[in-house]
C-alpha cells in the first residue's frame, strides 16, 4: 500500500525516450514489472544534506509536472518513463554515497537507476543491478530557488553525464545542458 505524505520537488528527472539497442553505461538493465495502484501528489519534506527522504530509510515517489505531469516510473523493459498513476514500480529509495545518491527500486532488489548511452539521442535512464561504484547511478539532488504549483521545494538531478531532463522529443533523457530541466516532487511513502 502506498502512503501519501512529504513532497519535495525534483527538478530534472523525466519521462522516457523511445527505446535503444546500446548498452547500459554501467551496468545491464533488469527486468521491470507492470504498474498497478494509483494516488496523487501530497506534501513538502527534507532537503538532501540530512535526511528525511534522502537518508536511505524512505521510500519516495518523484512526480514531475513538466510536459504531461506524472511520476517517474520503471516500464516492464527496465526503462524510466513517466506515468500517471502512483505504481509499485514509482516508489523508489535515494540512497546516499557520500555527496551523492543511488536511486535504487523499492520494489525490487539490488536495482538502482543508472544512465544508458544509445547509439543516437540522448543518454536515457534505466534500472540496473546496483554498484555504488558506478559513476552512471550516482546523482545529485540540488534545490533550486522555484517551486512547483502546489509550492514544493524544487530540485535538479544531476549526473556525471548531465541532467536528468524530460522533452517531448526525448521524453526522460539525460541532458548536458540546463536547457530542459524539470521540475520534480520527491514524495515520502513510508519507511523502506
Amino acid at each position: 500500500m502506498f502512503r501519501t505524505g512529504l513532497i519535495t520537488t525534483v527538478t530534472a528527472l523525466t519521462l522516457s525516450a523511445p527505446a535503444c539497442a546500446a548498452p547500459a553505461e554501467d551496468v545491464p538493465t533488469t527486468p521491470a514489472a507492470n504498474p498497478s495502484s494509483s494516488a496523487s501528489p501530497p506534501a513538502e519534506s527534507a532537503s538532501p544534506s540530512g535526511g528525511g527522504v534522502f537518508s536511505g530509510t524512505r521510500e519516495v515517489a518523484l512526480w514531475m509536472e513538466a510536459g504531461p505531469p506524472g511520476y517517474l516510473v520503471v516500464a516492464a523493459d527496465g526503462k524510466v518513463i513517466g506515468n500517471v498513476r502512483l505504481t509499485e514500480r514509482s516508489v523508489f529509495v535515494p540512497v546516499p554515497v557520500g555527496a551523492r545518491h543511488q536511486i535504487r527500486t523499492a520494489f525490487a532488489d539490488n536495482s538502482c537507476v543508472g544512465v544508458r548511452r544509445n547509439a543516437s539521442g540522448p543518454p536515457t535512464l534505466v534500472v540496473a543491478v546496483c554498484d555504488p561504484e558506478a559513476q552512471g547511478q550516482l546523482f545529485r539532488f540540488v534545490e533550486t530557488d522555484k517551486r512547483d504549483s502546489e509550492g514544493r521545494r524544487t530540485y535538479r538531478i544531476e549526473s556525471a553525464s548531465g541532467v536528468v531532463a524530460f522533452s517531448t522529443r526525448d521524453g526522460v533523457h539525460v541532458n548536458d545542458g540546463d536547457s530542459d530541466v524539470t521540475g520534480f516532487a520527491v514524495i515520502d511513502q513510508g519507511p523502506a
